[in-house]
Parts: C-alpha cells; structure tokens; sequence
C-alpha cells in the first residue's frame, strides 16, 4: 500500500556495459592474458557464433590493411582490400573494431572498457570469383572515446566478427594459440591491425556534444549508488575483477522515505516552483500555421501563433493523441494521422486498398541490422516514407531503438541489435529515408525499454556510462546522424522517475546535447496514472498516446488557472506544431485554406441513436414510477385484515 501497483518491480543492470559480446571477448581477452581474475573461462563452450558472424556462398580474403588519420573532421579511414577467393559472386561485410586501453585511472574511477567495440563497418559490391575491390570505411573518433580520451595504446583491427578481432589484436600483442597453452580459440592476423598511442589523457576534447553542449551526469538519479533514497550498495560487474564483482543474486532494495515520495504517480506541487505570468490564450493575430513553413524554431512569430490558442485546444491536443494529432481551429493547423511501424507501416496488414493503409511489409529490425548495408537501408526508409505519404499518414511510431539485452527480451524483432554502434547506425539510414518523404519519426522507445515483462513502471537501475555507451547510443546516432525529429519514451522508470517525467533524459539530453527538434510522445498512456500529465509536460513530454483525454481532461481541468502548467502546455505547443508545419501534414495546404468541422453521416446517426435511447429511458423512468405508486397505492388502501 506504500507505493502503487506500477511502482513495485524494478531492475538492476549489474553488467554495466557487459552487454553481450562486451562481456563474452573481454572477458575472453582478459582469460588469455591472465588479467582481471577472470577464471576458468571456457569461451567455446559459452558462444557458439559470435557478433558478427556471417555465412556465403564464397570465400574471401581480407589484406592490405592502411589507416590514416583526417584532423579536419577528427576521423580515421580505414581501407583494405577484399579478394573473392571462392567460386561464386559475392558481397562481403568488413568490421572495424577498436581497443582502448584499460588504465589504472579507468580501474580507480569506476571506468570500464570492452576489449573490442564496433566502431566503423563496410560492404563491398559484387565481387566476382577472382576478383578485387578496395573498401574504404570511417571511423569518427569520438565513438572511441568512454567521457574521456585515454592515455596509452590502442588498436584498430579490420575482422570478421568480434572474435576474429580480439584474437587479431591479441596476435598483434605478440600472443598466439601455442604461447597461451591453448586458451586462444585461433591465431590472429596481426597485419590486420592498427596501433597507435595517445600520450595523455584528455578529459576536454569530447567533453561537449557534438553541437557544442557541455556534457555533465544527466543520469545519476538512475543510478542507486549515487540515489540517496536507496539504502544498499550495487557492485557493478567490472573487468578489474571478474568473479569478485559477477553478481550471483539479487540485489533487494528498501523501500525507503524518498524512495516513496519519488514513486508516487503524481508528484506536482505549486509550491514547488517559482511564479509565472499566465500566457496570452485566445488572441486574435491572425496567423496560421501555414504562415510558419520555413521559419526557425525561436523565430518571433511563434509567439504571435500561440497567443491564439486556447486552453481547451491545448489540453485536447497534447491529451488526445492515439494514432493522430488533433486538429487546431484557432491557427488552421491540420490533424494528422499517425501510424505504428518499426518494420514498416504496421497497417499493412488490414487490407488492400488506400482506405485500409496498403504498404510493403519489411524484416524484423535484427534481420535488417545483420544486412550490415546502410545503402539498402536508406531505400528502404524512402518505400517506407512514400507508404506514409500515399496513406496519408505524417508520423510514424518508429524505427525501434531498444537493445537486445538478452536474447529472450520480447520485443527484440523491433530492435536492431546487442550492439548500439551497428543498431544507431543502421537506424540512421533508415530514418534519413523515411523522412526525406516529410514523414517524421518517433524513434521508441527512449529507453530501457528492454523488457516486456512488468515494464508498466518497472524501476531500472544502471549507472551514467551504461546508460550513454548502451542504451542511448542508438537514439544518439538516430538523432545527431539520421537527423530523427522525435522520440517516444517508454512505460519504464529511470529508477523512480517515469520516463517521461524525466527532464534531464528530455531536454539535458535529447534536446540540448543531442539537438533534437521535435517532439516527445508517450507510450500508450491508457489508464496509467503514474504517466501524468503535468510532471510529464513539466520535464519534456509533449503529447500522450492516449485514446481516453477524459483521463487527463479532468486533471487538466484542475490546471486551467495554473500559470506555470499553462506555460509548460504552450511549450508543449510549439514541439508539436513545429514538428507538423515542417512535415508532409502540410502538403496539398495554402495561405488561404481554413479548417472546417464536418460531422460524418454515421455520426449524426449515432448521436440520434443516443437522443433516442435518452427519450425512451425517461419514458420507462416514467412508466416505471407510475407502476410503483400504482402499487403502493393498492397497498395503502387494502383491508386490515389482509396486511400481514
């Protein structure tokens, strides 16, 4: 009774960055090396085909490895030689790895590193039996970077898979099958590596995002370390000591004071934040959105739009979003209809004409992941977008963005991959198609998202490197690189805070570090009060995916003399428009056009239906009155002795 229903289950990630072949080739490096007391490690026995992996119809040989190093744009290029040493035609994929050092500054400030992450990949052409192509990949080296830039050697290594590119690093360090006893699986290839050294840590270069922004702990509130409402201590799972720190039960937390408060499903308090002048609402400027196409987010004239809004069109539209925007009289913005689609335009199974959404039904998102093309990728973003734009659709609920934490998570056919490099990047092609069709995307759900079992509220608990190394990178790369305008957030708590409630995951780093320009929608918010309307718009949320605005209507009611909500709802406003008057929602539309309500035939019928249903009801009321005092009537007036 303390806390409710949405609030009693939660998650730890111990692993940390550990996630899948993070854990499987560091711990494996650091088995063979003897370091980190990693054990009996029996890494056959563990991974059966590792990250990477793929199969052909051919063979092929990878040499002639170079990389140079572009100080104009901070990259590297990284080129070999593909030779098809096979029978048939073929494309084949190259990887390019990285190993940063792992110092004792890491060790003594909680600073883990994989020993090999994905950071740059490439697929050749058809390449005929025989012959040769050169592929040149980039690498940006700010991907290399954990906060900060490490003393000490590191290692690019062109690979196969992740294995094949530990074992490549490892032969390049001087280590084989034979010296090692056979704990190396295989030699690697040491001509396909790349060494160099960084002669001091630098804590400065990639201490801001890439349009300048100061990066600084948004998340610290998710981690229970540093949470001053959790009682206990978590060990995170580090390479420093592998079976001291590998959890072997659940950590059990308390439910304390603050933890309590912080889980309530409504936590707003006037008293809380500072006055506010109530915004104009309902002014008569005369400006439509149409008039808003082209123009900068903090151009003037945006003020003059929203003056005109009033607090019912607001609440209406920020409160009533499931698969659609609300129309809006008092600026002529248009409704919209948005659609489900992380593989594709979901509609595309309800049937074959427009009316019923036609589209083209794509592979699940680990399928297109393993295609490791960002090309095909692309093109299919632009059937996708061209889907929308013949449905008539301006927003599509997707690409989702998600990690494969573990293999059973139940949404995993909606999420790329284990790895956030290859899931952010194939995103970003993706996106980049999608909305060069004017069809915006709600990249979701951002984040944690990684379980469907009890994830109505669920609490996850990880700390600030995992959370921006993992579970963001890939809405990261989907947003700086593929230019996605909007996310939706997830049922999940950031540790006590709803998702959506989160201001520092929202606008500290979505919107400032990251740039991101549109808007914030909610999972289906449904009933779920612990997805409130106020602390979510208070920190960022826009729009609830809901299909009951009755539910936060009537909260909102509460609000209508609330300068500082009032404010929080126009912001919300300006995401939002701003999002459609730069979208396909604004195609066919001219200065001249204004909205005008239509009320469908079946409609008409329905309310008639209910005008008539209303009239018989009172007549039965009135019947059935009238029988009762009839009967009471007969009661009161018979003989004596025939009440008994």
């Amino acid at each position: 009774g303390d806390v409710s229903a949405t609030a009693k289950s939660y998650m730890i990630y111990q692993e940390g960055i550990y996630v899948g072949y993070k854990y499987y080739e560091t711990r494996y490096e650091d088995f063979v090396t003897g370091n980190g007391n990693a054990g009996d490690y029996a890494y056959g026995d563990i991974v059966a085909y590792p990250f990477g992996y793929g199969m052909s119809y051919t063979n092929f040989d990878i040499s002639d490895m170079n990389v140079s190093y572009n100080a104009a744009d901070d990259t590297y290029t990284v080129t070999v030689k593909v030779t098809n040493t096979g029978d048939m035609a073929g494309k084949k994929t190259v990887q390019v790895y990285v190993q940063s050092p792992y110092t004792d500054y890491d060790k003594q400030n909680g600073v883990e590193k994989s020993a090999v992450s994905l950071v740059g990949f490439g697929k050749t052409g058809m390449i005929e039996p025989g012959a040769s192509e050169t592929l040149s990949m980039t690498v940006n080296k700010r991907d290399i970077a954990t906060y900060i830039l490490d003393a000490g050697d590191y290692y690019f290594t062109a690979a196969t898979d992740a294995h094949n590119a530990v074992n490549n690093i490892l032969a390049a360090k001087g280590y084989t099958v034979e010296s090692t006893n056979g704990k190396m699986t295989a030699d690697g290839n040491a001509d396909l590596t790349y060494t160099w050294t960084e002669d001091a840590l630098d804590t400065t270069t990639y201490a801001t995002s890439e349009n300048g922004t100061a990066i600084t702990n948004q998340l610290s509130s998710a981690d229970p370390n540093l949470y001053e409402g959790i009682e206990e201590t978590v060990t995170w799972l580090s390479r420093s000591d592998w079976n001291g720190t590998l959890p072997t039960e659940t950590v059990k937390l308390a439910l304390t004071e603050l933890l309590k408060k912080d889980l309530k499903d409504i936590r707003y308090d006037p008293a809380d934040y500072e006055s506010v002048d109530m915004p104009t609402l309902g002014a008569k400027n005369g400006v439509k959105l149409y008039d808003m196409i082209g123009l900068d987010y903090n151009d003037p004239k945006w003020d003059e739009l929203l003056d005109q809004m009033t607090f019912d069109e607001m609440n209406s539209l920020i409160g009533d979003a499931f698969h659609w925007t609300m129309p809006v009289k008092s600026v002529e913005a248009p409704g919209t209809r948005d659609e489900n689609g992380p593989q594709g335009l979901t509609a595309s199974l309800l049937g074959n004409d427009k009316s019923q959404l036609t589209a083209t039904a794509f592979t699940s998102e680990d399928v297109m992941a393993a295609t490791f093309n960002t090309e095909i990728m692309t093109e299919i973003g632009k059937v996708i977008g061209n889907n929308c734009l013949e449905a008539d659709i301006a927003c599509l609920y997707g690409p989702g963005n998600n990690i494969h934490r573990t293999p059973y998570g139940g949404r995993n056919f909606e999420y790329y991959a284990e790895d956030p490099f290859i899931a952010g990047t194939i995103c970003a092609a993706e996106v980049q198609g999608i909305q060069s069709k004017g069809v915006y995307v709600y990249l979701k759900h951002v984040a944690l998202n990684d379980s469907e079992t009890s994830r109505r509220g669920v609490n996850t608990w990880l700390n600030e490197q995992t959370a921006r190394e993992i579970y963001l990178e890939v809405a990261d790369k989907a947003i700086t690189d593929g230019g996605a305008w909007c996310v939706m957030t997830g049922f999940n708590r950031w540790g006590a805070t709803w998702c959506g409630a989160n201001s520092n995951l929202l606008n500290g780093f979505l919107r400032e570090e990251l740039g991101m320009r549109g808007m914030c929608i909610t999972d289906f918010s449904g009933s779920s009060q612990y997805m409130d309307l106020v602390d979510g718009l208070i920190a960022g949320s826009d729009i609830w995916d809901s299909p009951m605005p009755k539910i936060h209507t009537t909260k909102a009611a509460n609000y209508e003399n609330d300068a500082y909500i009032v404010t929080q709802m126009r912001n919300a406003m300006h995401h939002i428009l701003y999002t459609v008057v730069n979208s396909n929602a604004m195609n066919g539309w001219s200065s001249t056009d204004t909205l005008k309500t239509i009320t469908p035939w079946w409609q008409t019928a329905i309310y008639a239906l209910i005008a008539v249903l209303a009239v018989l009801t009172i007549l039965c009321a009135w019947q059935l009155s009238k029988a009762l005092k009839a009967k009471k009537s007969m009661v009161d007036t018979a003989p004596a002795a025939d009440q008994k």
